[in-house]
């Protein structure tokens, strides 16, 4: 039976009128019952979510949609431990979407206690599935990436744009021309909302001269039409997409031209970045300027290995010379 609602009218600051239709609490036995779906709802209209990023807000979505499709009628009282993490297992094979499902069932849980819908949160201190990390692309697979021919021409300017800057995906695919005022790029990252001001390299500026002599798009970085992206997650699928599948037909069967570039993702390049800086005997707290880092733990993780080959050298280096 579907369920009923009601409208409720209110009058704003301006005189306007305008109509919420909820739908109305269920009951059972005298007492109101407040689905997940309900709580989901509400936490929607809250300034917990309404302020998010929209990249993030996409995220929370997803998330969100997947608990409501398996427990949305379930009273939010009846939601134990062990439904969260069969919730969250039954899509472990996927670790990163499943460890984001269980972090927004946490988020409605506690959303419930302190709105007094529950008294106490159940799934509190679950441990996230291990879900690695993104491979640090290899020095010789970036060099094919950035030759003419390795990557069509919108993947290979992107490869070479987020290497020289350290941005993620969705902050390069916004960068517009008026960002750019020839020596340097300024960047408002989505994810932090962190304002930057990039250096070009002498390098990435001679890419950006002649990209710019053949563009007619707003955007650093375009579609193979010559369209500015849509969004982060559109880019990403495409962009993942041509590393898998840059293939031809061989003998009636299918062949990848470059099998080395499968398992890489754009987000890689940022460690890349990160890591030449630190090779070049940038401290942690330069590289975080260029790469926008809230905290060094991060970056000292990325440019972990580079800092150890830096230093073993140097080691080795004093070593030569004293025996010298």
């Amino acid at each position: 039976m579907a369920q009923k609602k009601k409208s409720v009218s209110r009058t704003l600051a301006d005189g306007t009128v305008k109509t919420y239709t909820y739908e109305r609490k269920r009951k059972e036995g005298g007492a109101s019952i407040r689905t997940v779906e309900s709580i989901a709802r509400a936490y929607r209209m809250s300034p917990a979510f309404t302020k998010l990023r929209p990249n993030s807000k996409r995220n929370y979505e997803r998330a969100l949609n997947h608990i409501i499709d398996t427990y949305g009628n379930v009273d939010i009282k009846a939601i134990k431990r062990r439904h969260v993490l069969a919730l969250r297992d039954s899509i472990a094979e996927q670790p990163a979407r499943a460890n984001q499902v269980h972090v927004m069932f946490g988020v409605i849980l506690q959303f419930a206690v302190d709105r007094e819908y529950i008294d106490y949160h159940p799934a509190l201190r679950i441990k996230a599935l291990s879900t690695g990390e993104y491979a640090t692309w290899p020095p010789d697979l970036v060099e094919q990436a950035i030759a003419p021919g390795g990557l069509p021409e919108w993947a290979r300017r992107a490869v070479v744009l987020g290497l020289n800057t350290g941005q993620r995906e969705g902050d390069c695919i916004r960068m517009t021309w008026a960002d750019y005022d020839g020596s340097a790029i300024r960047v408002v990252q989505e994810k932090t909302g962190a304002k930057l001001w990039i250096p070009c390299h002498a390098t990435l500026r001679a890419e950006l001269a002649a990209w710019r002599q053949n563009s007619e798009s707003t955007t650093l970085l375009v579609r193979s039409n010559d369209k500015p992206w849509r969004d982060g997650p559109s880019f990403a699928t495409m962009f993942s997409r041509c590393l898998r599948a840059r293939s031809k037909a061989k003998d009636g069967k299918r062949e990848f031209l470059r099998p080395e570039f499968v398992g890489y993702v754009f987000h890689g390049l940022r460690k890349v970045a990160a890591a030449r800086l630190a090779e070049a005997g940038c401290s942690v707290h330069e590289i975080a300027a260029i790469t926008g880092h809230a905290t060094l733990a991060m970056v000292e993780h990325y440019t972990k290995a580079a800092d150890q080959r830096r230093r073993a050298s140097a080691a080795i280096t004093k070593l030569e010379n004293f025996r010298q």
